[in-house]
């Protein structure tokens, strides 16, 4: 594979131009985009059986204790909908 990909993509935005309405207005974290990068070269088996959720709960487990887990989502209202399942019975209101 020819790296760095060619592309057409082209900026929309100013990125000086900060918004706090929302965390889906920012950008990722160049480090986190390039973690990504990385990770994206070849195949993983998915939805948390795959080499980097459990390197992810390993890391977890180090620092809060060899019972914890977590959920990795997409963004703040997944963390939302898992912190509140997690806190509140099936059941609740």
């Amino acid at each position: 594979m020819n790296w760095p990909p060619k592309t057409d993509a082209r900026r929309h935005h100013d990125p000086e131009i900060r918004g706090f309405a929302s965390d889906n207005y920012a950008g990722a974290h160049p480090e986190v985009l390039a973690a990504l990068a990385l990770a994206n070269g070849g195949h993983q088996v998915a939805y948390g059986e795959d080499d980097y959720t459990e390197n992810l709960q390993g890391i977890i487990r180090s620092h809060f204790g060899a019972t914890a887990e977590a959920f990795p989502v997409f963004n703040g209202t997944g963390a939302n909908v898992v912190a509140l399942q997690a806190v509140t019975d099936r059941w609740g209101r």
